[in-house]
């Protein structure tokens, strides 16, 4: 019998990982030549930027590929598409399917080195092989590591967990080195976020070998110590280059403090179905995401009853000699807290502090915008130490303790595994291309030299884009845009300079032209329009001669908004800036939209009897003078301020004789950021624009009078009212 158990133990021990994989992901993901769940959203970006890598040839830089972004082009360190994997399966590349992904083996990976770093760090201190494997479960069952995999090269949590077992459980100094170097320069090869994570646990360690000898005053070592962390810390920036970190993209982007940590993150599930037992709450900004740090109610309850058991037991006090050996990691975590925290400190829907800090600090510390990650070593260290404190417990605590831990943790955790394996449910289907199934697109893009999207914006329709885009790679013909983890200034530049060619009329007749949003064309591109899978397209010239269906411009609202994915964006000139989400920005003294008037679609149909037009604004940096003109002429002043205002304007009916409907708007004095020392952009910006709204003002006018005679009614009801009678009571009736 005895046998029988040891042999149970280990071939539990070996399964546990691919049953926690399967628990949280769908199996079809490990067939690498389904395509079709991971072309969306940031997985679409990620397998994109690998199946480009994989179709240009070899070249120096050969992180670099020119297919995505072209001209300019991107590393794919840029596009999040796992260097390490990347160049073993592009040398691969001849004997691999056309149609080839790794991320979804790629995960299988991670959650079966996840257990086996959780097992080698446990099993020294675990009194025997079932509380080790009971352990090694309890740290693979940390909802953070699931809720990572839209960002696959995220989900690497052993990369962590690696750290801290060089950390705790490697004596010889020498292996410590070698160990640091070979786990820090494979991180180099996937993300940098890990990177600063695992180089705290590691400044702790030589930390915790260089103050006491620079306390003796031992320069030879010293020396020595500092020779050794440089050989380190050049293992991981020899690899962070050739994945091509160091490519001229900008390493800088919006956004720390606000995808920050709240302090309520540890115990708050956030989703209302992400826990079986504790309230959800919502967070604030980007909190809900990148700072998601919920441990489950099962692992909570192993840290309160370890402290617990630390307090009261004088055997799990035996944990102290490794609590202690943990010290040096005191400040470097700090420094991961604070940042992961950051200047905006929020607790549920309270903020304790929103410290406000210089430009050009915020834009220095957004190299780490998504800062609510770091507590990842945190967590794991403190499960570490509850572990170790319930090993030395009685054996009769631990029996009980630790299988109590997995089951309330996996109860509490159930509508989150449905959550999370829900992400991949798409890979039961072997459907490739959804949004663009015609097998025409590869006809036209055979017979283009590349493809334009436009507007180039990916988030537009990213489903969309991922589909098309991977037709084009797939002939090695170029993209004009792509999704990229860091903005590259120089691109986005060729892409206005694309967009400003566009309105005026002026296209590649060798490309494919495909708009991810429904805009009707210049006057002299209209003909050359088509429609396939009800996208838009203008086709390159040698397939022009295709049987394509022809677009129908849909009328527009009276309400029309002015954010990219706003159909009142197609209408503005090419004195504006590409859209925001909220709206565009004028550029220069003069900019324009034109309203195809007569396709205005009015509620009831009806065409306002007395029309005017209602225009929600504001002005950059400073307070702005901006004249509307319409039809070309002046109708209206504006003094705008930073914050929004609304603006109503009256209109001529002689408005509807026309077809279209041009207004003006000129800005008196626009400004650059070069002006105000934030840059060298030299455009002039002037008054953004966030919606426009055609309305009857006698209808508006009519409702206004009836409110305000009611209003008026209600006060004359109050005044006849006898004294000491309130609103709402009736007078006291006579008998």
């Amino acid at each position: 019998m005895p046998h029988i158990l040891i042999w149970a133990r280990r071939l539990l021990t070996v399964a546990t990982p691919f049953l926690l994989f399967s628990l949280f992901f769908h199996i079809e993901i490990l067939d690498p030549t389904r395509i079709g769940w991971l072309l969306d959203e940031d997985w679409g970006q990620h397998v994109l930027g690998w199946h480009a890598f994989r179709n240009v040839p070899w070249a120096w830089p050969f992180n670099y590929q020119d297919l995505l972004a072209w001209p300019t082009g991107i590393s794919i360190i840029y596009t999040d598409s796992n260097p390490f994997f990347s160049f073993i399966f592009k040398a691969l590349s001849p004997l691999l399917p056309d149609n080839f992904q790794f991320i979804g083996p790629w995960f299988l990976l991670c959650v079966v080195m996840q257990f086996f770093f959780a097992w080698k760090l446990v099993r020294p201190h675990a009194p025997g092989p079932w509380s080790a494997l009971a352990g090694a479960v309890i740290m693979s069952l940390l909802p953070a590591l699931y809720y990572r995999m839209r960002h696959d090269t995220l989900v690497a949590h052993f990369l962590i967990l690696w750290t801290l077992w060089i950390f705790f459980n490697v004596r010889d100094e020498r292996k410590k080195n070698i160990w640091y170097a070979t786990a820090l320069g494979l991180t180099g090869f996937l993300h940098p976020y890990m990177l600063f994570m695992m180089a705290a646990v590691w400044g702790a360690d030589v930390l915790r070998i260089f103050v006491p000898a620079a306390k003796a005053m031992d320069r030879p070592r010293v020396l020595r110590i500092l020779r050794d962390a440089a050989l380190v810390f050049i293992c991981p920036l020899i690899t962070l280059g050739i994945s091509g970190a160091y490519s001229g993209s900008s390493a800088e982007a919006r956004g720390f403090g606000f995808y920050s940590m709240g302090l309520d993150a540890p115990f708050n599930p956030v989703q209302p179905d992400f826990s079986f037992f504790i309230k959800a709450h919502p967070q604030d900004m980007g909190q809900y995401f990148e700072g998601y740090q919920y441990m489950g109610l099962g692992i909570l309850g192993l840290l309160l009853g370890a402290l617990l058991l630390y307090q009261i037991t004088f055997s799990a006090r035996q944990a102290r000699p490794f609590i202690d050996s943990a010290k040096p990691l005191i400040i470097p975590f700090i420094c991961l807290f604070v940042i992961a925290v950051s200047h905006h400190v929020q607790f549920y829907d309270i903020v304790l502090l929103n410290l406000p800090l210089p430009k050009y600090l915020l834009e220095k510390l957004a190299v780490l915008r998504a800062s609510g990650r770091f507590f990842w070593p945190i967590a794991y260290t403190l499960i570490l130490i509850a572990l170790v404190i319930v090993y030395k417990s009685r054996p009769k605590v631990m029996k009980v303790v630790l299988p109590l831990v997995i089951v309330v943790q996996l109860i509490d955790l159930q509508g989150f595994v449905v959550a999370m394996r829900k992400q991949t449910e798409l890979a039961t289907s072997k459907v490739i291309f959804d949004q663009a199934p015609d097998p025409i697109w590869d006809k036209l893009i055979s017979g283009a030299k590349g493809v334009d999207f436009y507007p180039a914006q990916v988030h537009l329709n990213d489903k969309l884009f991922y589909e098309i885009a991977w037709r084009a790679v797939s002939q090695h013909r170029y993209v004009n845009t792509m999704y990229m983890a860091r903005e590259n200034y120089e691109q986005r530049a060729i892409e206005l300079k694309g967009r400003e060619a566009y309105l005026n009329g002026n296209i590649n007749n060798d490309n494919l032209y495909v708009f991810l949003n429904q805009c009707i064309a210049p006057a002299n591109l209209q003909p050359l329009m088509r429609e396939v899978d009800g996208v838009w397209i203008i086709p390159p010239q040698s397939m022009r001669n295709l049987p394509l269906a022809l677009p129908e411009w849909k009328p527009i609202k009276a309400r029309m908004g002015f954010g990219y994915l706003n159909q009142g964006s197609c209408l503005l000139d090419k004195n504006w800036a590409a859209p925001e989400a909220d709206g565009a920005w004028t550029l220069g003294k003069r900019a324009e939209l034109v309203i195809p008037i007569q396709e205005v679609q009015f509620e009831n149909d009806a065409r306002p009897v007395k029309p005017s037009i209602r225009l929600v604004a504001k002005s950059f940096f400073r307070p702005m003078t901006v004249d509307v003109l319409i039809n070309g002429r002046k109708r209206a002043t504006m003094e705008l301020e930073k914050i929004r205002s609304y603006e109503d304007i009256p209109l001529p009916p002689s408005v509807f004789n026309r077809p279209d409907m041009k207004v003006s708007f000129i800005v008196r004095d626009p400004l650059s950021l070069k002006e105000l020392g934030r840059g060298d952009d030299e455009r002039q910006w002037g008054m953004k624009l966030f919606r426009l709204t055609i309305e009857d003002a006698a209808v508006r006018e009519k409702e206004e009078a009836e409110k305000k005679a009611k209003i008026a009614e209600a006060q004359a009801a109050i005044k006849a009212q006898p004294a000491g009678v309130t609103a709402g009571q009736q007078a006291p009736q006579k008998p």
